[in-house]
């Protein structure tokens, strides 16, 4: 693995109602930070809930947060490691696997566009030490061959720290913003 970087991106919304703000946080293989940057809070109109329904959500988080966030760090990550369902839809943009990931009991309910009768590789992955609760990852249906790809390195790396405890930093660095610069509510 050696110099590997790895990238959390989400999508947090805000103290604000109806505001986004787009997460991506790069570490190394020890969950050590290395590049962390999000965007201004976005705030979609009415007309424009109107107009994209329940679409509106993944377009934020893909078209306006997900790829300008990728596009614009230093240190490229091998793996995307998203915690909701529809930023799996990342993939279809960029040329790294994209792996969704929950804790074991909480239920994945994939809807992206055009495949909602398909649904990508899944699997359980279990700590070495029992330090942390198993967690499942899944692939984007139309990338199948992402999880066997990555597969020996993300069991490594959760060995090494809980996949999902950078999405806590995340959310945590973005509520600090909010509540110091209002370019962030």
């Amino acid at each position: 693995m050696g110099n590997n970087k790895f990238g959390f991106l989400s999508l947090y919304e805000t103290e604000t109602p109806d505001s986004y703000i787009g997460s991506l946080l790069i570490t190394d293989e020890f969950g050590i930070p290395v590049e962390f940057k999000c965007t201004h809070a976005v705030k979609p109109t009415a007309i424009q809930k109107a107009l994209y329904g329940d679409k509106l959500q993944p377009y934020i988080a893909i078209e306006l947060c997900g790829t300008p966030l990728l596009k614009s760090i230093s240190n490229q990550p091998e793996i995307v490691i998203v915690n909701i369902p529809y930023l799996l839809s990342i993939r279809n943009t960029i040329e790294k696997p994209t792996i969704l990931i929950k804790r074991t009991g909480d239920t994945i309910n994939l809807e992206l566009d055009n495949t909602k009768d398909k649904e990508g590789s899944k699997e359980r992955i279990e700590n070495e030490s029992g330090s942390f609760q198993p967690i499942v990852i899944q692939s984007h249906p139309d990338f199948s061959d992402d999880l066997n790809n990555i597969r020996e390195e993300l069991n490594s790396l959760f060995n090494k720290f809980d996949l999902l405890e950078p999405f806590e930093r995340m959310k945590k660095s973005v509520e600090i913003l909010g509540k110091s610069d209002s370019k962030f509510k």
